[in-house]
């Protein structure tokens, strides 16, 4: 058996056999002969990402304005519970108030807000939206030491907007019972 080495000149073993080849037409040369790319092929290519593009960047910033709208309205709900819970593990009354200045309870909800015990201590603060993003509500949630409000009446509905055409809000309606629950709503 013959090695490679030793092979007869214009041909080349494959699969088992001998096959002939003619001069140059050996598969080591022909890659050496078709390099790169032409100059169609290369704008063609330009062309189709560009229309890709297009496409895809205006879906991928809705998509991104779509999970700060979750996040914002995630980290009022975590609040929101953080409250609730408070008030059922310290057996006191415990307030949750839109504040300017994150210790008392002055100022809107985009400003941002602030969780306060009974003797008015700060138990945790928000800061501000940032953004163009807003949070409207009226007054003070006061949940009770079994985790109820204690004024229902009083808010029962945050609205969190984004303040950019074509991505829905969210609202949190917070129940008599304490509990909170987020939905999504088209903002003005």
């Amino acid at each position: 058996m013959e090695n490679a080495r030793n092979l007869p000149s214009g041909r080349y073993r494959h699969i088992g056999m001998w096959l002939p080849c003619r001069a140059g037409s050996h598969p080591k040369h022909a890659m050496d002969e078709n390099r790169g790319f032409t100059l169609i092929e290369l704008m063609i290519t330009i062309a189709v990402m560009a229309i890709l593009m297009s496409i895809a960047v205006p879906a991928f910033q809705s998509f991104v304005q779509n999970g700060r709208m979750a996040a914002r309205a995630n980290e009022v709900m975590a609040g929101l519970a953080y409250a609730r819970s408070e008030a059922v593990k310290r057996a006191a009354d415990v307030t949750v108030c839109a504040s300017s200045d994150g210790s008392t309870c002055l100022g809107t909800w985009t400003q941002g807000w602030v969780v306060l015990d009974q003797a008015g201590n700060v138990l945790r603060t928000q800061d501000a939206m940032g953004g163009s993003a807003t949070l409207d509500g009226t007054g003070t949630l006061v949940f009770s030491a079994n985790g109820r409000m204690t004024n229902p009446g009083a808010l029962t509905v945050l609205t969190l907007c984004p303040g950019v055409a074509d991505i829905a809000g969210r609202t949190i309606e917070i129940e008599p019972s304490g509990r909170a629950r987020v939905s999504t709503v088209a903002c003005p």
